[in-house]
């Protein structure tokens, strides 16, 4: 008797092979299009799409950042998706560890819009606030709780538990949809930028620490008009703090008063604050605004000179003195011309009103 051997049916081996083929296009497209980059780098990566970019070179850009595993299935991704030719010029932030269909819709947005904001040096991180949320309609509220966070003063390399006298002053090109802390941590890391090897060395010679330092250059920047100025009145200060007196420093009451910057009344002075260095020797607890590069300079460069005294002269400039009877005589004169400016400005707000009742 002759057995018969089991037959299967072609068809079937056909659809078995198709199923396989089909199974294995579809876990290569899920793959090519969806599957997370294998990097994690905690943040934004801002990349520049140059007009003209092929998409080779779009590929190869990405995976130079470490945002995409493969340049190929990038390209084919792109592909697939009809994504080759859309791709737009422009800045662009690109999340890590996402697929490359996520960073295909990014790069098909247009690119974001950035804007020069400038910092003025000696403002607070209050002033600051202000300028953000005017010029990038930033969360002031959210920017001022992050300046107050000991443990991102902490992660950013600040010695204090604040960040006031770390935003450094300059003119950035901010994301106009920027988020409050990376806006922190970039002034904060220019701060860093700026307080090179060469200020560390000045630093050590000086007697200061770096935190020391920033507070007194924010009181020299307080008091600063003009520039050359800023070494002498470093010079003044730390005359007075080597013989133990007090700064009396305005700027630092300037800082404490609710309603500041204005006139300085008596009353001021006497204000129960640790940052009053009419009452209190030594440095404040810690800066009063945000100083610049020759503020910080000179806090670690005083001028060689005895002076222990200034006053304003109303120009601008002040009058230098080593003795407390030469300081009283500067004084008398300054308010000499304070007063004159006052009866100057009566008499025109006197014929202003004139004028307009005729």
């Amino acid at each position: 008797m002759k057995l018969k051997g089991n037959k299967t049916n072609p068809a079937i081996w056909t659809g078995l092979v198709v199923i396989a083929v089909l199974g294995a296009l579809f876990w290569w497209q899920h793959k090519v299009l969806h599957e997370p980059a294998p990097f994690s780098g905690g943040g934004d990566v801002e990349i520049t799409v140059e007009r003209g970019m092929t998409l080779k070179q779009v590929a190869k850009l990405l995976e130079r950042r470490k945002l995409i595993a493969s340049r190929t299935d990038f390209r084919w991704a792109a592909w697939i998706t009809g994504a080759e030719r859309k791709i737009q010029p422009g800045r662009f932030l690109v999340p890590h560890g996402v697929s490359n269909s996520q960073i295909l819709r990014c790069l098909m947005k247009p690119g974001i819009k950035t804007r020069d904001v400038t910092i003025p040096e000696g403002l607070t991180v209050s002033g600051i606030a202000s300028i953000l949320k005017q010029e990038l309609d930033l969360d002031s509220a959210l920017f001022l709780s992050l300046c107050e966070d000991s443990a991102l003063a902490r992660e950013l390399g600040v010695p204090a538990k604040r960040l006031e006298g770390y935003l450094f002053p300059d003119t950035y090109n901010f994301y106009i949809e920027g988020k409050p802390r990376d806006i922190i941590k970039r002034m904060v890391a220019h701060f860093f930028d700026v307080f090179d090897d060469s200020m560390k060395l000045q630093l050590q010679k000086s007697g200061l620490n770096l935190h020391q330092a920033v507070t007194l250059a924010s009181i020299i920047q307080g008091e600063v008009i003009i520039p050359a100025e800023a070494v002498i009145v470093s010079a003044v200060y730390h005359n007075r703090l080597k013989r133990g007196m007090l700064l009396a420093a305005d700027p630092t009451i300037q800082y404490i008063l609710p309603d500041g910057p204005r006139r300085l009344l008596s009353k001021d002075l006497q204000i129960d604050s640790p940052y009053n260095t009419y009452t209190h020797r030594g440095l404040p607890p810690g800066p009063v605004n945000n100083p610049g590069r020759i503020a910080l300079q000179a806090a670690l460069n005083p001028a060689e000179v005895n002076y222990l005294y200034f006053v304003a002269r109303g120009d601008g400039s002040h009058a230098f003195n080593s003795t407390h009877s030469g300081h009283m005589r500067d004084k008398q004169k300054f308010q000499q011309i304070r007063r004159r400016v006052a009866r100057e400005e009566r008499a025109e707000r006197i014929k202003e009103n004139r004028q307009s009742r005729q």
